[in-house]
C-alpha cells in the first residue's frame, strides 16, 4: 500500500507497490485483514497507532501523518476499546463498510477448545 522505494538490501531499492485503491478502500481491507480499525493518512484521530506495513507505532493527537519510516499511508488502531470516531465524521459513516460477519443463512463454525478432543480425518483433499 505503501509508495515509497524500500531498500531489499545492499544497494536494492525495491519497486513502488502500485494499487488502484482509494486510501479508504486501503484502510478497508487492512482492516478486514487484521481484525482492527484501521485508517488513512489525513484522518484527524488520537490514540496510539501502528504503521500497517513496519509497525511503526505513534501516538497521534491530529492528522494521521504518512508512516516516516516507510511512506505507509494506512494505520492501525492499537489502543482498547470502541473504535475511534475519525474528527468530523459521525460513528454511522466511520463504521466498516462490510461487516465481516456471517450471512444469515451461514452456519457459524468456532474453532475447537483446548479441552475438546480433535477429530483427524486422512485423506482429505484441501486442493481446488
Amino acid at each position: 500500500m505503501g509508495t515509497s522505494g524500500r531498500t531489499d538490501g545492499p544497494g536494492k531499492t525495491a519497486a513502488p507497490q502500485k494499487s488502484n485503491l482509494t486510501p479508504a478502500q486501503g484502510a478497508q481491507q487492512a482492516e478486514k485483514r487484521l481484525g482492527k480499525p484501521c485508517f488513512f493518512t489525513g484522518q484527524r484521530l488520537v490514540g496510539i497507532y501502528a504503521c500497517v506495513t513496519c509497525q511503526f507505532r505513534i501516538n497521534n493527537r491530529g492528522a494521521l501523518p504518512s508512516c516516516p519510516d516507510c511512506g505507509e499511508i494506512i494505520w492501525c488502531y492499537m489502543g482498547d476499546g470502541p473504535r475511534p470516531i475519525p474528527e468530523g465524521e459521525t460513528a454511522a459513516s466511520a463504521a466498516p463498510v462490510d461487516s465481516t460477519g456471517p450471512a444469515v443463512d451461514q452456519e457459524v463454525v468456532l474453532p475447537p477448545r483446548a479441552q475438546d478432543p480433535v477429530k483427524v480425518e486422512e485423506g482429505i483433499n484441501l486442493e481446488m
